[in-house]
């Protein structure tokens, strides 16, 4: 798991789902996967997706359904390692 150079801030969060953070300017949403193994991904938001969750016609709740049910829809702009929050970044605006 990595915690990307530089200050991060968390934009939403729902404990054991996901959490959406920024990295100036830089969305990442990272969220768990279930199955016969859980494991977390992590995924660079495209400016469109950015644009559709801060004009309220999608939510990070959104995308991490649609990115579960088809993980074509995220392959080439999946981060390795995980991103995770550091603790000196654990701040909501």
């Amino acid at each position: 798991m990595s915690s990307l150079d530089g200050p991060m801030r968390v934009l939403e969060r729902k404990p054991y789902s996901y959490i959406l953070l920024d990295r100036d300017g830089e969305w990442i949403l990272t969220f768990l996967l279930g199955g016969p193994i859980e494991r977390d991904v992590s995924v660079r938001l495209t400016l469109v997706e950015v644009t559709a969750i801060e004009d309220g016609d999608s939510s990070a709740e959104d995308l991490v359904e649609t990115f579960r049910a088809d993980p074509s829809v995220y392959e080439d702009r999946q981060v390795t390692p995980t991103v995770w929050l550091a603790k000196e970044d654990d701040r909501e605006t």
